[in-house]
């Protein structure tokens, strides 16, 4: 099924940081290179100009110090992985949909280059990230889930929960497997304890009906 002509989630995402213009591709593109290729500790202004074949300042005045790099690099993969959520959502939304939606994006979250090198090398620098920037990363990621939330929870796709409560609740989950990587295989982990809690009620199996079936 066709996903409805105005999903309810906006271009730019409420409440996050905007979108950096495109015409810092470029550099913040150089950015993601280096950090994947050095680690975000290692990686200075100069090897940015160096990547981009211009000279220090020039980096300097269009994306700031390595921190600020960072920041914006941050804010514009973040951007565009949560405003391509509508294209990657199996409707109606339900809960194995929901599953691998989750599933989807802890992988790629996994795969981003930077993502990748600071898990395999710079594991501490994740802990001041996850201390200072995670929490607030994570609020804004919920207000995007909130709208999809409702639609299902509205059209009595997934459980009746609060939207606000379960969107948390998701983003919370996804988080800790981007972190560590579960045992086993991402959907099964996943779906043993979402598919049962999203299911909508009159949908799950009844006790005594199941008995019924089995003499």
């Amino acid at each position: 099924m066709d996903s409805p002509t105005l999903l309810p989630i906006p271009e730019s995402i409420q409440g996050m940081p905007p979108l950096p213009p495109a015409s810092l591709d470029p550099f913040l593109d150089a950015t993601s290179r280096c950090f994947a290729r050095y680690g975000v500790r290692r990686t200075s202004v100069q090897d940015v100009a160096q990547e981009l074949g211009v000279n220090r300042t020039t980096v300097y005045r269009q994306v700031g110090n390595i921190e600020q790099q960072a920041m914006l690099l941050a804010s514009r993969d973040s951007h565009r992985l949560l405003s391509s959520l509508p294209s990657r959502i199996t409707f109606p939304i339900g809960p194995q949909s929901v599953v691998d939606l989750i599933a989807t994006l802890v992988r790629e979250a996994r795969a981003h280059p930077v993502m990748a090198k600071m898990l395999r090398d710079e594991r501490d620098l994740i802990g001041s990230f996850v201390a200072q920037d995670v929490p607030d990363l994570m609020e804004k990621a919920t207000t995007a889930f909130v709208p999809l939330v409702s639609l299902a929870i509205g059209t009595g796709n997934l459980a009746k929960r609060d939207p606000t409560a379960l969107a948390q609740w998701l983003v919370r989950i996804a988080a800790s497997l981007i972190l560590i990587e579960p045992p086993g295989e991402l959907e099964a982990f996943l779906a043993e304890v979402l598919i049962p809690a999203l299911t909508p009620t009159d949908e799950m199996p009844q006790p005594g009906s199941r008995r019924r079936r089995l003499r």
